[in-house]
């Protein structure tokens, strides 16, 4: 919304010539794809899986989807071609929340794009975004299993963040305050009235990440102390929400 409807798009040969060139002048470690959508299409990403094999341009890279494009024709060109990592915006574990978002997503493909990265040997990234318009802690609960269950190689975690130009800004464009923007992309600050206040989503934050820097096999001592997280928040949770005001934050918790 923010740049209109139309794009213009490199042809899969003029981007593979480009990697051969680098490779052979440059000889990088890997390179950062920066589009949002990799590609766009199962199409351009199968032909320039290969015209990378053709021009002998394989170089690793890493870059960003959307759950429901990488299917295993499409993930199996990606690692014809070089790629390693992946990161794609899951946002929820909740569907209810995802459909809210109008993603277009489902959490099935979030599981199933993820399981096909794997099964190639790419590592598979979430964006994960907290505090979306009628989030609550049922909703979060399942964004934390579905963490668990499919061990996503690394995370992003930020809150909702309204964009000008777009349906979810017009929404919530009356509670906005003076903080207008971000610092840097760590600040996780809530800019609207979502249901929890800014130090509880961090908490939240904190502990998705570390369930993930535990690693795809936790001990049962290891899961039992973020279980026992887990229940502190939820303790406290009822007195983190927006509407309570300026409620006591409980540091340990």
């Amino acid at each position: 919304p923010l740049f209109g409807t139309r794009y213009a798009q490199r042809t899969p040969a003029d981007v593979a010539e480009e990697m051969r060139q680098l490779r052979e002048q440059v000889a990088p470690d890997h390179v950062w794809f920066a589009d949002d959508i990799f590609g766009l299409t199962a199409a351009w990403i199968e032909s320039f899986a290969e015209e990378v094999q053709v021009r002998n341009a394989r170089i690793p890279f890493m870059m960003q989807s959307r759950p429901n494009l990488m299917k295993e024709a499409v993930v199996a060109a990606l690692a014809e071609a070089g790629a390693e990592e992946v990161w794609l915006g899951a946002e929820s574990g909740s569907q209810r929340i995802l459909d809210g978002m109008d993603k277009g997503t489902t959490v099935d493909q979030i599981r199933t794009a993820t399981q096909n990265l794997k099964a190639h040997g790419i590592r598979t990234c979430w964006f994960i975004q907290l505090g979306y318009l009628g989030e609550e802690w049922d909703d979060i609960l399942l964004t934390r299993d579905l963490i668990r269950s499919e061990r996503p190689t690394d995370i992003g975690v930020s809150v909702s963040y309204p964009l000008p130009g777009t349906e979810f800004f017009e929404l919530v464009k009356e509670q906005l305050g003076p903080k207008t923007n971000w610092k840097d992309s760590d600040d996780l600050a809530m800019m609207f009235r979502g249901t929890y206040q800014t130090p509880f989503y961090r908490a939240i934050r904190e502990l998705l990440h570390d369930e993930v820097d535990a690693g795809p096999d936790p001990t049962e001592d290891v899961q039992r102390r973020f279980d026992s997280r887990w229940s502190r928040l939820e303790e406290i949770e009822r007195e983190q929400r927006s509407e309570t005001g300026d409620a006591a934050w409980v540091a340990n918790a």
